[in-house]
């Protein structure tokens, strides 16, 4: 496992090394911004799918690959966790994204990647029913993952159970309708379980004490939280012209366990 993890990051970082040396030459004439990630500095590349929701406008970092919700994910934890030795934190890190975990695992004085299905994780994992003891935790981050999970309410109950008193997990999911869709259709090419809203997060306070949410509008667009869809579609969160801002919710627990 750590041969196959250990071979994975190093192909990532030669590849992404190569980009941040020759993409500014070859798209010198775009718009620059800046990553919070790696501190690249230049274009942005675009990034284009077979599915309308995950086509955007300068999406990725050429010096780390980051996207938006992996750079914004990484300025808000660094704000919430200012002052705070992380040698003496643990994290969770579900689905684990290479620019990040990379970065992470060496900083915490606990790090455990999880994830159901990938190989290359410290340990498969269902978010409904984790092996982890009561208040395991310090930070959660399961980044895109609860929407595509059958009765993701368990989900929650089980993040908040492995938390510790005081701890936070950043859960976003993306932003697909003015309000959540409990029943997508069955030819959707989004393949999700639940297509969210902004109301989707209102299900978090049953399970946690505190839920604050961050808008990507609060923060310097040359960072590029934002998305820049390449397609016309109705999308909850419109900034401007195929410009929307995107959200990640920060949900804690209350140092008395008891106050829930």
């Amino acid at each position: 496992m750590l041969h196959v993890r250990g071979w994975s990051q190093f192909v990532h970082s030669a590849k992404t090394a190569l980009k941040r040396i020759i993409f500014p030459m070859l798209y010198y004439s775009r718009e620059a911004f800046y990553c919070v990630v790696c501190g690249y500095s230049g274009p942005f590349a675009h990034k284009k799918t077979s599915k309308w929701l995950r086509s955007r406008l300068n999406a990725k970092c050429p010096g780390c690959s980051s996207l938006e919700r992996h750079r914004f994910q990484w300025h808000l934890l660094n704000e919430l966790l200012v002052g705070r030795d992380r040698s003496q934190l643990s994290l969770l890190h579900f689905a684990p994204e290479p620019c990040l975990e990379m970065r992470l695992r060496p900083q915490f004085g606990a790090y455990v990647s999880a994830d159901l299905f990938r190989p290359n994780v410290d340990q498969r994992v269902d978010v409904r029913k984790m092996p982890m003891e009561d208040n395991s935790f310090d930070v959660i981050l399961c980044s895109m993952v609860l929407h595509y999970v059958e009765g993701f309410e368990e989900g929650l109950r089980e993040i908040n159970r492995v938390l510790k008193p005081g701890g936070l997990a950043m859960l976003p999911v993306p932003m697909i309708h003015q309000k959540t869709c409990y029943e997508p259709a069955s030819d959707s090419v989004l393949n999700m379980v639940v297509e969210p809203g902004p109301d989707f997060y209102e299900s978090y306070q049953e399970f946690f004490d505190e839920v604050q949410v961050f808008a990507s509008t609060d923060y310097d667009d040359a960072k590029h939280f934002y998305l820049e869809q390449t397609d016309e579609h109705p999308f909850p969160m419109r900034l401007a012209h195929q410009k929307y801002a995107d959200t990640i919710p920060v949900s804690r627990k209350a140092l008395d366990v008891n106050a829930h």
